[in-house]
């Protein structure tokens, strides 16, 4: 296994490294780096807030610099994250969740409007924003 024990020897865990995404998939997205060295972000090291849906932050071809959490001593492999990552950080922080409750209080005019006629906007809204997320 020298292939690992070089990829050890020259990737090591706390490092950043600049990876090309080369396919993602619904729980995360795999990687190589400049000299051919394949990892994982995993769905959960995108970012700190849930991720439903990676392909909202990742595409395939897209470049990113990521920190490496550990290096497979059987063969080579990375596992990376980019929590720490500037860009995806700040997008973190701006990502506010919301209810739908929030939304009605703030879009809403109170008066004698029949629940009847305003629950079915307010599932579609609802709706509409589970899918944007």
């Amino acid at each position: 296994m020298k292939w690992g024990f070089f990829v050890t020897k020259q990737y090591r865990a706390g490092q950043f490294v600049k990876v090309k995404v080369t396919n993602v998939r619904p729980y995360g997205a795999f990687v190589k780096t400049v000299d051919g060295v394949d990892g994982l972000i995993h769905i959960s090291q995108v970012m700190d807030d849930f991720v439903q849906n990676i392909h909202h932050y990742l595409s395939k071809g897209q470049i990113v610099k990521c920190k490496i959490i550990s290096v497979n001593d059987r063969d080579g492999k990375l596992n990376l994250t980019l929590k720490e990552n500037e860009y995806f950080k700040r997008k973190s922080k701006k990502k506010k969740e919301r209810s739908i409750l929030d939304i009605i209080e703030e879009t809403e005019e109170y008066g004698f409007e029949s629940l009847r006629e305003r629950l079915p906007i307010w599932i579609k809204e609802a709706k509409v924003q589970m899918y944007d997320c």
